[in-house]
């Protein structure tokens, strides 16, 4: 095997060299070369140029080999050989193996930049991947602007009229809180601005004629404009006040009428309606809910507590136990279901159970099972942590309105402990009855508030439609439940009674009617609630304090912040 010991690399397509055995001769190409050679090394022919070599004397017809001269000393680098033609070897072959080489040496070097290339190259598709997951991440939380303004460090744009609409609902949510992000760097327009863009609107009591003009500007399908109207009341501060902005005088009012579209199959929702010193009738209704069907949003549910107000207007649209819905007002193939609000109804029967009991199956059952559990627990020789506690029972005025005591007192869990108690051997009057009667209210309320398509292992929280077996026997229990005499023989039935039967007819109605009509697989009942009134309404109140109610010059300021955004629809306005 030939090996150049100035290259360091086996040389078997060219000639070598040996180094001189004269030990001083040796030392100078050592000198030169930068390296160690000893007697056996061999350089390869590459390192000696055409003017270090001469002839060997001719002998016949035969030419040897070339030999170097006495005085020849090779080069660090090959040099190309020019030799003269007639001796051995000194065609254009040599010529041919240094160009072959350095092509070899480039391409290899050639490679090596191509692998690095794709090496960047799948990094930065890979990078790319990243910001786009990471664009879309964001596209949940932020607009369009706001990420065009995150991209480029803040830099000063145009805000439409979505990026001020949503701005605006956080605002008038929590200024303190939208100071903070502001300051934070978040993509939101300056204080200036929001009240640049509110200066020139005005609305006035009644239907929100230009929210619901604005609304038709919205792209959905069809079936994501079907809406639930929900509408409730609010006590306002009794004030004489008077709007210089739209020269309007404002007697004192005692509360305000408010009625909010929201999408059923979609979430979203708007006011449409408000009104101080108003009841809801079934001609104000009529009008809100055409103006709607108007542009293209169909109402096939309505939504209300069982005040004496909303009895009244049940009574105008003829719902009853046998009739749960009416005919809609501007297409009589159109039908809208009537509903009362769910947690008002638990609250209800709450206050029946504690305040006098129920008569279950012939049996009355009161808050002493209850009590009993409690005082159980309670003892240092039963190692049961249970959370009820008689701020359940006996509830004040206040407390009535939470509706967060009465599903705790209604719950698997409260059964759970009274059933334990009275196996454990303890006193606990009407426990099995209680357990079950606690059970079938706990579910009934699951399946009236459901809100996420995710399938689990809870069947009655799952929306409606996706358990629908499962889900119609809790409606069927609760429904024979509320049909017998809870109340003692001959007694009438309470507002509750009506509401739960009322209320279980109704979904089942409108998931056959949506189903068979607009193909809807399921609903999501939690939207058949008022509980987007009562966020509104929190909303509403002064620094969000849940007993300190507006003036009505108050309110009308603070929905006009909230729906301004909408008013501006397409005008571009600066940072």
């Amino acid at each position: 095997m030939l090996w150049c010991s100035l290259c360091r690399k086996v040389a078997n397509d060219v000639r070598v060299v040996h180094v001189p055995k004269c030990i001083e001769r040796r030392k100078l190409w050592e000198q030169i070369l930068n390296c160690s050679l000893s007697v056996n090394s061999t350089v390869c022919d590459s390192h000696f140029d055409a003017s270090q070599w001469r002839s060997a004397p001719i002998k016949g017809q035969t030419y040897k080999r070339r030999r170097l001269k006495a005085d020849a000393v090779p080069h660090g680098e090959p040099e190309p050989k020019f030799v003269k033609l007639g001796f051995a070897n000194s065609s254009t072959q040599t010529e041919d193996k240094v160009i072959n080489h350095a092509i070899r040496v480039e391409n290899e070097s050639l490679r090596k930049q191509n692998r690095r290339l794709q090496t960047e190259i799948h990094s930065l598709r890979q990078q790319l991947e990243d910001y786009k997951e990471l664009e879309t991440s964001l596209k949940t939380i932020f607009t369009e602007t706001q990420i065009n303004i995150l991209k480029s460090g803040g830099k000063r744009t145009v805000f439409n009229a979505t990026d001020m609409s949503a701005a605006i609902c956080l605002y008038t949510a929590g200024p303190p809180a939208y100071y903070h992000l502001y300051r934070k760097g978040f993509p939101l327009p300056s204080r200036a601005t929001l009240f640049r863009w509110l200066a020139d609107v005005n609305i006035s009591t009644g239907t929100l004629d230009v929210v619901i003009d604005l609304m038709e500007n919205e792209e959905m399908p069809e079936v994501d404009k079907l809406c639930v109207l929900s509408f409730d009341e609010m006590k306002v501060a009794a004030a004489f006040e008077h709007d210089s902005s739209a020269d309007v005088d404002y007697e004192p009012s005692t509360y305000v009428q408010l009625a909010i579209a929201r999408g059923l199959n979609k979430s979203w929702e708007q006011p449409v309606f408000f009104d101080f010193s108003t009841l809801m009738d079934a001609d104000t209704l009529h009008s809100i809910i055409n103006k709607l069907h108007k542009r293209g949003y169909p109402v096939v549910a309505i939504v209300s507590d069982l005040g004496a107000g909303n009895q009244t207007l049940w009574t105008e649209l003829g719902i009853s136990e046998r009739k749960n819905w009416f005919t809609h007002p501007a297409d009589e193939d159109l039908k809208i279901f009537v509903f009362s609000d769910t947690p008002h109804l638990i609250k209800l029967v709450r206050d029946q159970y504690v305040e006098s009991g129920l008569i279950i199956n012939g049996k009355r059952l009161t808050k002493s099972t209850v009590q009993q559990t409690i005082s159980h627990c309670a003892k240092p020789d039963v190692s049961m942590s249970f959370n009820i506690t008689d701020n359940h029972l006996n509830i004040g005025p206040l407390a009535k309105q939470n509706i967060k005591l009465a599903t705790q007192l209604f719950s698997n869990t409260t059964g759970s402990f009274i059933r334990r108690c009275n196996a454990l051997g303890y006193n606990v009057q009407n426990a099995s009855e209680t357990a079950d009667l606690f059970k079938i209210i706990n579910d009934w309320f699951a399946v009236f508030n459901s809100k996420s398509s995710t399938s689990n292992s809870i069947e009655p929280t799952q929306p409606y439609g996706k358990q629908i077996e499962i889900q119609r026997g809790i409606l069927a229990k609760m429904s024979e439940i509320m049909s017998s005499e809870i109340l003692g023989v001959g007694a009438h039935r309470l507002p509750f009674q009506k509401g739960i039967l009322v209320n279980n007819a109704s979904l089942e109605g409108l998931y056959c009617y949506l189903s068979e009509k607009y193909e809807m697989q399921y609903i999501f009942t939690s939207r058949l609630s008022q509980d987007i009134v009562e966020n509104f309404f929190i909303a509403m109140r002064p620094k969000g304090e849940q007993f300190e109610h507006p003036t009505p010059l108050q309110f009308k300021f603070m929905l006009r912040k909230y729906i301004s955004g909408l008013t501006k629809l397409n005008k571009p306005i600066d940072k």
